[in-house]
C-alpha cells in the first residue's frame, strides 16, 4: 500500500454529522481526512475535510466496492485508514475485507465476527452464550408459528437485519399490543423480509430515560477506553433511530456486561453496545451492538477520549494514547433534540425549565464556532434530510 504525505490519511464512509465529528477529531491530529457519500452530507462543506468524494450507492455493492479501490488507486489515497459510519458499511468492509487491504487499512473486523453483531438473531444467541441478560425473545418464523406463541403483551416486532425494514418503512420496530396487532405487523413484516428474520420481543418497560450504553475501543473483547453513558432522549422517543440528548455515567456493570459479551467473538475496534435497564427484572439488558461510528460518539471527544483517533493509530500499530473519561459531560444534537423536547413538553411529560436544566453545558455534535458551516447546512437542509428519512 502507498502512504500518502507524512501520514495516511482516514476515509470515512457516510458523511453525516457523526462522521463529520470523526473528521475533526482526526484533523487536530493532522491526519487528512476524506469522505465518501452517495449524496449530499454535512461533512461535505467542513473545512476539517481535505476532500469529498460522490459514490454510488451501498445497495449497488459491487460498484461501490470497486469505487472506493479506483479512490485508492486514482486519487493517490492508498494506505489510507478506512472507517464505517452505517451498518451496510461494515458489512460490505467486512465481507470484501480482504480484497480492500490490498488498498487501505481497514479498521472492521473479518465478517466471521461481524456477523454476529450484523444480525440480531446472532446477536442474541451470542449474548445467551455469553450470559448476558436480553429481553424475552421468539423468533417465530412463520404464521403458524406465531400463534403458538406465549408472550405477554405488549410486544416489540424488530427485524434481524435492521435495513431490511428501515429502508422500507423507516422505521426500527414496531409495537403491538395485543394478538390482533401481532399479527397484522407480523404480516406487515413478512411483506419486506423472510419470515425467519422476524423477533418478536418482550417490550421493556419504560422509554428513553431507561437506555444506556457503554461505549469505548476493543482489542481483543476487552475495552482499552470505555465509558458508560444515559441516552435520555432520542427521536422517535419509543422506537428511536438516533439518540438526541445523552451524558456520561458512571455504572461499572454495565463495563462488564460489555466485556463479557464482545469478548465471546474477540471483537477489535471502536463499539457501542446498547442495554435498556428492565425494572421488572431489577437488570440492564442488551438492545444492539453498533461496531462502527455512531451517532453520538464524539460524547467520548468531549469527555476527553478520542476514540475515531485511537482506532486509527490502532490501525496503523502505533501506540494508543489512553486517558481517563470525565463524568456528568453532556452531549446534544439540537436540530433533532428540540424537536424531540417539543413533543415531550406538549405531551406534558417534559417541562421546559427541566429541558432547559437538562442541557445546560452540553455540547452539540454539529455546531462548532471554528467549524460553522456544517450547522448552517445542516439547517438549510433540514426539508432534505427530513423527507428522505421520514421524520
Amino acid at each position: 500500500m502507498e502512504l500518502i504525505n507524512r501520514r495516511p490519511g482516514a476515509v470515512i464512509l457516510g458523511g453525516h454529522f457523526a462522521s463529520l465529528g470523526a473528521a475533526r477529531n482526526l484533523a487536530k491530529y493532522g491526519v487528512a481526512v476524506y469522505v465518501v457519500d452517495h449524496e449530499v452530507c454535512i461533512s461535505q462543506f467542513s473545512r476539517f475535510v481535505t476532500r469529498y468524494f460522490r459514490s454510488p450507492p451501498p445497495k449497488e455493492e459491487e460498484k461501490y466496492v470497486e469505487y472506493l479501490k479506483w479512490i485508492a488507486l486514482n486519487t493517490n489515497l492508498g494506505g489510507c485508514v478506512l472507517f464505517p459510519s452505517t451498518d451496510e458499511d461494515v458489512r460490505i468492509l467486512s465481507q470484501h475485507r480482504n480484497y480492500l487491504r490490498e488498498h487501505f487499512f481497514v479498521t472492521t473486523p473479518a465478517w466471521d465476527v461481524i456477523k454476529f453483531l450484523y444480525d440480531k438473531r446472532l446477536t442474541h444467541q451470542l449474548a445467551l452464550t455469553q450470559r448476558v441478560p436480553v429481553p424475552n425473545t421468539c423468533i417465530p418464523g412463520s404464521m403458524k408459528d406465531l400463534s403458538a406463541l406465549e408472550m405477554e403483551f405488549p410486544v416489540v416486532l424488530k427485524p434481524g437485519i435492521s435495513t431490511h425494514l428501515s429502508s422500507i418503512t423507516k422505521k426500527k420496530a414496531y409495537r403491538a399490543n395485543d394478538y390482533r396487532e401481532l399479527t397484522a405487523l407480523y404480516e406487515l413484516m413478512a411483506a419486506i423480509m423472510d419470515p425467519s428474520e422476524i423477533l418478536v420481543q418482550e417490550l421493556i418497560p419504560g422509554r428513553a430515560e431507561n437506555l444506556y450504553s457503554y461505549f469505548g475501543f476493543f482489542k481483543n473483547g476487552i475495552p482499552l477506553a470505555g465509558y458508560a453513558a444515559k441516552r435520555s432522549r432520542q427521536h422517535p422517543m419509543d422506537f428511536g433511530r438516533a439518540s438526541t440528548f445523552a451524558y456520561t455515567i458512571n455504572i461499572p456493570e454495565l463495563e462488564i456486561l460489555a466485556k463479557q459479551l464482545l469478548s465471546g467473538i474477540g471483537y477489535s475496534g471502536l463499539a457501542e453496545v446498547e442495554f435498556m435497564y428492565n425494572p421488572k427484572h431489577a437488570r440492564y439488558e442488551l438492545l444492539d451492538v453498533n461496531p462502527r461510528i455512531w451517532g453520538w460518539h464524539t460524547l467520548a471527544i468531549y469527555a476527553g477520549v478520542d476514540l475515531p483517533y485511537l482506532a486509527y493509530a490502532d490501525a496503523l500499530g502505533e501506540k494508543i494514547p489512553i486517558r481517563p473519561f470525565q463524568e456528568g459531560v453532556k452531549w446534544i444534537r439540537l436540530t433533532t433534540d428540540v424537536l424531540t423536547a417539543a413533543i415531550e413538553i406538549w405531551h406534558g411529560r417534559l417541562t421546559i425549565g427541566e429541558y432547559l436544566r437538562s442541557i445546560r453545558g452540553s455540547k452539540d455534535a454539529v455546531l462548532s464556532l471554528s467549524d460553522p458551516f456544517p450547522f448552517i447546512m445542516e439547517l438549510l437542509l433540514i426539508p432534505y434530510f427530513a423527507k428522505k428519512r421520514g421524520f
